[in-house]
């Protein structure tokens, strides 16, 4: 298996764009994962492993942002290493 295959997986993209990015939408993930379905349950995921966390805003329209827990961060640095390793 290719280590390369690891950053193509729908929640390392999740954690490396939220960690790039800062506070995101959900419909800005949206360009990451085409499935609404699909990204939901990654996010869901992430949030359970304490990785995301998860605003929502009462407004009209309703509207959530996710960010990057501290050990969210932690394990973003390390598939950032990764992805810049194999960059090199």
């Amino acid at each position: 298996m290719k280590i390369s295959i690891l950053l193509d997986n729908p929640s390392v993209k999740i954690l490396l764009y939220i960690s790039d990015k800062g506070e995101v939408r959900f419909s800005e993930l949206t360009m990451l994962i085409d499935s609404r379905g699909a990204l939901s349950t990654n996010l869901r995921n992430l949030e359970n492993d304490e990785l995301i966390c998860r605003i929502v805003v009462t407004t009209k329209p309703i509207q959530a942002y996710y960010s990057l827990t501290e050990k969210g961060k932690r394990v973003a640095k390390g598939f950032q290493d990764v992805k810049k390793a194999l960059s090199d």
